[in-house]
Parts: C-alpha cells; sequence; structure tokens
C-alpha cells in the first residue's frame, strides 16, 4: 500500500510540474522549433552519451575496491542496464537492478553494491552543487537563490566532511549518528539505519588516497560532458545566443530536480526545471519546454536503447532480470533506495 502511495503521489507531482512547464506555451512556436531543428548534431551528442557513461562505469568500479575486478565493459553494460530500468520503472528501480547485477559476483553481495552506489550518487549530488557554486558569480540568479545556493553548497560540503570523520569509526559511527537521528519521527527506522550503514562503509573508498585522483577527475569529467552534452542539443534547436554556461545552469536545475519523488525518468519535474533555467536568459516559455522536451526525451530513449544493447550483452532478458532483481532481491525494493 505504501508502496503504491508512493507511485500515486510521483505520478500527481509529475502531473503538477508538466502542467506548469506547459502552460504558457504556443503549440504552433513548438511545432516550428522542431520543424526548424539542426538533428544533425544528435550524431556526436548520442556518441557523447556513451562516452558519459563509460566514464561513470570506470568510476563506479573504481568505488568497488577492493573488489574492483570486474572488466569495464561488463560494469559499462551494467550501468546502462541499470539507466534503462530508470527511465521505465520509478523510484530509482535501475539502482537495485545494478546493485543486484554487481552483487552476484563480487564479495559482500548486494548491500555491499548498494553501498558503492550511494557513494555515486552522494559524488554526483556533490558536483552538482560545486557547479552551481562556481556559476553563481557568472549567472544573474536572484539574490534569494544565489544565497540559497551557497547556503546549501558549504552544507552539503561540509555533511560529507562530518560522514567522512565517522566512516573512521565504522559501527560505532553508526550508533552515535543513531542516538540522536533514531529518536526523529519517520526517520528512525532500521531502514535508514541500514542505508546509514552502507553509506558509511562506501566511504571507506574514499580513504585510499591513490584512488581519489581517478574519482575525483571521472566525476569531474562526467559534469563536463553532461554540460555539454546540453549545449549540442541547443545547437540542436538553434539557440546559438545561449553559451556553454546557460547549458550547464540548465544541468545544474535538472540534477537538483532529481530529488523531487516523481515518474520514471523524472517526467515533468525535469522540463520544469530546464524552462525554470533558460528563463534566466530570457528565452521564452515554447522555446524552453521544446529544448527540455526535447533533451528529455532524446535523453531517455537513447539510454533505453543502450540498455537493450546491455541485455544483450549480458545475454538477459528485460522480463527475467525485472524479476530476480526487482521481485527476489529480498527484503530491498526500488523505494527503500529512493529513500536512502
Amino acid at each position: 500500500m505504501k508502496r503504491r502511495l508512493r507511485l500515486i503521489l510521483g505520478l500527481v507531482i509529475s502531473l503538477v510540474f508538466l502542467y506548469l512547464a506547459m502552460r504558457g506555451i504556443s503549440w504552433r512556436e513548438l511545432w516550428e522549433l522542431f520543424r526548424q531543428a539542426n538533428y544533425l548534431y544528435l550524431i556526436p551528442a548520442f556518441f557523447l552519451l556513451i562516452l558519459i557513461n563509460w566514464v561513470r562505469a570506470y568510476r563506479w568500479r573504481l568505488l568497488m575496491y577492493p573488489h574492483g575486478h570486474l572488466p569495464l565493459l561488463r560494469v559499462f553494460h551494467i550501468v546502462n542496464i541499470g539507466y534503462a530500468f530508470n527511465n521505465v520503472f520509478p523510484a530509482k528501480a535501475g539502482e537495485i537492478v545494478r546493485a543486484y547485477l554487481v552483487g552476484r559476483v563480487i564479495p559482500g553481495g548486494i548491500g555491499q553494491a548498494l553501498s558503492t552506489l550511494l557513494i555515486e550518487r552522494l559524488l554526483d549530488v556533490l558536483s552538482v552543487v560545486v557547479l552551481m557554486v562556481l556559476l553563481i558569480p557568472f549567472v544573474s540568479l536572484p539574490e534569494a537563490v544565489a544565497k540559497g545556493g551557497l547556503v546549501f553548497g558549504v552544507a552539503a560540503i561540509a555533511g560529507t566532511i562530518v560522514l567522512l570523520i565517522l566512516s573512521r569509526f565504522g559501527d560505532k559511527g553508526v550508533e552515535w549518528v543513531w542516538r540522536f537521528v533514531g529518536r526523529i519521527p519517520l526517520i528512525g527506522h532500521p531502514k535508514v539505519k541500514t542505508a546509514l550503514r552502507n553509506l558509511l562503509e562506501g566511504f571507506g573508498v574514499l580513504r585510499v588516497r591513490r584512488l581519489l585522483p581517478g574519482i575525483f577527475l571521472s566525476s569531474a569529467l562526467v559534469w563536463l560532458g553532461y554540460a555539454t552534452f546540453n549545449y549540442l542539443l541547443m545547437a540542436v534547436f538553434r539557440m546559438a545566443e545561449l553559451s556553454f554556461l546557460a547549458a550547464a545552469l540548465v544541468l545544474c536545475a535538472t540534477g537538483l530536480s532529481m530529488v523531487v519523488p516523481s515518474t520514471a525518468g523524472a517526467m515533468g519535474v525535469f522540463e520544469w526545471a530546464a524552462v525554470q533555467a533558460l528563463a534566466v536568459y530570457s528565452v521564452g516559455e515554447s522555446r524552453a519546454f521544446g529544448y527540455a522536451f526535447g533533451l528529455h526525451a532524446f535523453t531517455n530513449v537513447t539510454l533505453i536503447l543502450f540498455g537493450l544493447v546491455g541485455l544483450l550483452a549480458e545475454g538477459l532478458s528485460y522480463e527475467g532480470l525485472r524479476k530476480e532483481a526487482l521481485q527476489g532481491a529480498g527484503s530491498l525494493s526500488p523505494a527503500d533506495v529512493s529513500q536512502s
């Protein structure tokens, strides 16, 4: 019942944000935008997305230390399979699929694999926060948004440092935190404690100094790649007046929007966030929504295609993996991962 309520809530939120993103558009302008688009730029964007996911696979394998023995090509296929499931099922189901596939072949099983995914997600959030802070001096944001971004950035970095320190103490660190957190309604749940333990275990890899250059450089390359991808899609829709900074701002807005509960693929929420970011550059609502929709649709369709190739390469079937990973992963569920 709780899972069904979460799904309904996600659908309602997506529809509300989709309405907000579309309410001011002109269908005629939208049609002209797509009719006059230069779709040749989708070719380099397609190959760039392959490169981004390859770098993601490389970083994830580093985070598996000391069990990062899997061939990089196999990790790449698993990453693609996970993103395909994220775009078909809600509540980040692809994370469970990735954890299941890797957990079958590394010591520690699914729990160990999930800890690496939690660190991966944290690195992504920090990357977006750092990028946002770097953009603030160069973008004419409302003062309240700029100050809020700085406060959020400082809080995120400080929180990461605290977690890194706590990870040195293992289970003792978990118990220290739980003395306070465990008393808070809704948060003080055993699943949250398990997620915290997995997170602190995952932090162990960040204490291996020789891995840090690869982890942080790959994180930077991933998000630089995404910004470039956004910029290429601006070229598709002939938005020559916009700079690379605009593409980076769209990336920050859409990246942070992913924390909002929604349907599979973050429908509606993504489009609204992109429209708001482009409003800073006085882009009309119809052009902004057309760009956001085109960017989102091309990304999702491409990731699903990559995932299908990954399934073939791994000798897996969609239906079989769905049953094994999403229905047979024991006490884990996609919703649990999204909560963590």
